[in-house]
């Protein structure tokens, strides 16, 4: 640890800002090869050797060799990302990010900030974005404090029991919004790889999401049964107080 420290304390290259998209986090995670064996080791990989094998950028963006099992890699800047940007589970090994934003993921995640932080790695110039206005997706604890905020006590209570009930359904992921106002919560089913279902913080209102809500009639996430559905349900739990 401490030769990390002088050795990239003597450096002269690296980022000037934080990475701010997936292809700076890619040009980062090759600059951390040397130790990235010990973070897939924590993550549960045996990595003694680890190869770049090809960049193939579908279904993931690389595979690597990692003691002779290939390993497919895709790279985000946001771990959740991987949600929006239409990647399956069941084809992706290990998400490498900047930020690990997605709670209780399916797949194993390494963040390369988490990383460069433990290890005292002087890569980075300026700790910031060199574009702050960029919209960033909102974290659960962010989410939640807004919530507080704006909502009684009775109706906050009942958000968060929602939330801890979501979380434990399977096939189920919670995945944040990025508008800079207003924090989202989107439902996030597994097998639609969608997530139709949105709560707003604010208000604690939930609401069905659609591609492009420009184009008249709009195209739901799901079939119009499914939708029916969705609305008995949420309209039950409206009645009986519980969201």
């Amino acid at each position: 640890m401490l030769e990390d420290v002088v050795w990239m304390s003597q450096s002269r290259f690296g980022f000037l800002f934080e990475p701010g998209s997936e292809g700076e986090t890619c040009l980062l995670f090759g600059c951390l090869m040397p130790y990235i064996g010990e973070e897939l080791e924590k993550l549960g990989f045996t990595a003694s050797e680890i190869y770049v094998d090809e960049w193939t950028e579908k279904p993931t963006d690389i595979v690597l060799q990692v003691d002779g099992r290939r390993l497919r890699v895709e790279f985000e800047l946001f771990s959740s990302n991987f949600l929006s940007h239409g990647h399956k589970i069941e084809e992706c090994d290990l998400i490498v990010c900047w930020k690990n934003d997605w709670n209780n993921a399916p797949v194993r995640i390494l963040e390369l900030s988490k990383m460069v932080e433990e290890r005292f790695l002087q890569l980075i110039v300026e700790k910031r974005p060199k574009h702050p206005e960029r919209v960033k997706p909102w974290s659960l604890e962010e989410y939640l404090e807004k919530a507080r905020e704006k909502l009684s006590d009775d109706k906050f209570r009942e958000l968060s029991d929602f939330i801890e009930e979501i979380r434990s359904v399977q096939g189920v992921e919670l995945k944040l919004g990025r508008g800079d106002k207003i924090p989202t919560l989107g439902i996030y089913f597994r097998k639609l790889n969608a997530a139709p279902i949105g709560v707003e913080a604010t208000s604690g209102k939930a609401y069905i999401a659609y591609f492009n809500v420009n184009v008249k009639p709009p195209k739901p996430l799901m079939p119009e049964e499914k939708i029916r559905e969705i609305r008995r349900l949420l309209t039950s739990r409206r009645n009986c107080g519980t969201i």
